[in-house]
């Protein structure tokens, strides 16, 4: 009797999980080929990409996963990667001259093209928020007016992934329009009347899934700063975030210590001083 009472609560509690979802947010997850060399080229950009996060790196793992895609064509998942490393490669890249500038909406566009043609093929979580992605990010530069006509498109995507799979890459929606709107001009935001309140909701939606998960504090700090020009909110985050043990959530060691050393550059860049000083 008591073994049947033991095996009824957990299958209570296997319903349970069922109907309420996973408790945390999900990593990404490695792509997958039938291709024995394509899985190696994948594996070493894997590799590579969990030792650090810098444009070298991310130039490398591109070279790599092109190789990929061209050994097993029309894997939805080598694109998808293939458009995260483009993207990741110009976001690490200076962009303080016309010329960086042009370069850097290359490589988006490049991780542009990844991305439609994976969503060609199919319709995925990954494919259309890398396109949101490099879609943002391809317009940084553009005429504000350029910038305004794009929301909707770029929002059309970003509500698939949290209609579909809010928990993206660790509340990723929320990370995307937290440094949109950083990273816009605020008269952008005011010609298509956009709810601010949406992206605070989304990047504390992610904390509040995955707490663990660092590069979500030092985005909405970033926000918060440059946004609403909230110097002391943006520090509490930052001192929270610097505060945490990275090997809180193993899988993202590498991430979050990335994340820790951009916050301490944050940190200076607010306050003029090294953290902890103000």
């Amino acid at each position: 009797m008591r073994q049947f009472r033991v095996f009824v609560s957990v299958l209570s509690l296997m319903v349970f999980l069922l109907i309420a979802g996973p408790a945390f947010s999900g990593p990404l997850v490695k792509p997958l080929s039938k291709n024995p060399e394509a899985q190696k080229l994948i594996d070493q950009a894997w590799d590579l990409d969990h030792t650090d996060s810098n444009a070298e790196i991310y130039k490398q793992c591109s070279a790599l996963l092109e190789q990929a895609d061209k050994l097993d064509p029309n894997n939805t998942d080598i694109l998808n990667d293939l458009s995260r490393y483009y993207w990741n490669w110009g976001d690490n890249l200076p962009k303080q001259t016309k010329e960086q500038q042009a370069f850097n909406v290359g490589l988006y566009a490049k991780g542009l093209a990844a991305a439609e043609k994976s969503l060609a093929i199919k319709q995925t979580i990954g494919a259309t928020y890398w396109y949101a992605d490099n879609k943002g990010s391809s317009l940084e530069f553009s005429s504000i007016f350029a910038q305004a006509a794009a929301f909707l498109n770029i929002k059309k995507h970003t509500d698939y992934v949290k209609d579909h799979e809010p928990d993206y890459y660790y509340g990723a929606n929320g990370r995307t329009w937290a440094e949109i709107l950083s990273r816009v001009p605020k008269i952008v935001v005011t010609m298509v009347r956009w709810d601010v309140q949406d992206a605070i909701d989304d990047i504390n939606a992610a904390i509040k899934a995955e707490p663990r998960y660092l590069d979500n504090y030092l985005y909405k700090a970033r926000f918060y700063w440059v946004y609403f020009g909230n110097k002391d909110e943006a520090l509490k985050l930052l001192d929270y975030e610097l505060k945490q043990d990275p090997n809180a959530l193993p899988s993202e060691l590498s991430s979050n210590k990335v994340s820790q050393r951009d916050a301490r550059e944050l940190w200076k860049k607010i306050t003029g001083k090294d953290y902890p000083g103000r």
